[in-house]
């Protein structure tokens, strides 16, 4: 049978000892993967919050849209403003 080597009881298995432990190449490619996770990481958070925003928006139109006014008033009311979603396409219908 082979001889396998056990590893030390007191080896250093953190992520820091194992990374000071690797070739450059390596830590370039560890180091190239953070930074991306932590790109990706933003570009999901911000489109959730872009997301929580459209519905918030689409709240409050569907709730002024439903609430009897005319619908030439609401009109006047979002075509004077910056309207996104529902809004603006309600605008462009009238």
């Amino acid at each position: 049978m082979e001889n396998i080597a056990l590893a030390e009881p007191g080896a250093h298995l953190s992520i820091w000892a194992l990374f000071m432990q690797a070739g450059w190449v390596v830590k370039l490619v560890m180091i190239g993967l953070l930074c991306a996770s932590i790109w990706t990481w933003a570009i999901i958070v911000d489109k959730l919050v872009a997301y929580g925003r459209m519905r918030l928006a689409l709240n409050r139109f569907e709730q002024v849209f439903w609430s009897g006014q005319s619908l030439e008033e609401l009109y006047r009311t979002l075509a004077d403003r910056k309207t996104t979603g529902m809004g603006a396409i309600f605008v462009a219908a009238m």
